[in-house]
């Protein structure tokens, strides 16, 4: 197990890539798990219903799995996809893990303070580490640039958070 959490760590760093994972069905649904679990203590951190939180957590996997799938199906790559899907799984759930600090400063609350403003810049940070992760898995996937990559996962979030946003707030 300890392996596995430093291989993440390491994908994280960009000292490693999603093809040296193994393409294994019980990790990726391991990883599937562990994601939607640190997706739930997000929302709970950020205060929001855990029934909220956990229907919300399987339309942004929902999205990005069936995004991924479409894609790599497409390119012709589809034999990439367990490696891929369980990468960015794993990768978002450590980033969600470190996004609970900054969270737990309450940045999006209506409290103006030296906490929250570091709360909010923090957050920013780890959500530019996570387009760069994402972008560097994007990258290795399909066989394209790091800065490709990047304005992939860019374009992604873009779509997942319109799309949830109008799902979720009845927009």
């Amino acid at each position: 197990m300890q392996a596995l959490i430093r291989f993440f760590i390491e994908l994280c760093l960009l000292r490693r890539a999603p093809q040296d994972l193994p393409a294994s069905e019980a990790l990726f649904r391991v990883a599937l798990g562990t994601n939607l679990l640190a997706g739930l203590l997000v929302g709970q951190v950020s205060g929001q219903p855990i029934l909220s939180s956990l229907v919300q957590g399987i339309a942004e996997l929902a999205l990005e799995l069936g995004l991924l799938y479409g894609a790599l199906r497409l390119t012709g790559h589809l034999g990439r996809f367990t490696q891929a899907g369980t990468a960015l799984l794993g990768t978002g759930t450590l980033i969600a893990v470190v996004a609970l600090a900054p969270l737990a400063l309450n940045p999006t609350g209506s409290q103006e303070s030296d906490a929250a403003a570091l709360g909010a810049f923090l957050l920013l940070l780890v959500v530019v580490w996570n387009l760069l992760v994402s972008g560097h898995i994007v990258r290795h996937t399909f066989g394209i640039s790091l800065g490709q990559g990047v304005a992939v996962a860019v374009g992604y979030e873009v779509l997942a958070i319109t799309l949830i946003s109008m799902l979720f707030s009845g927009g």
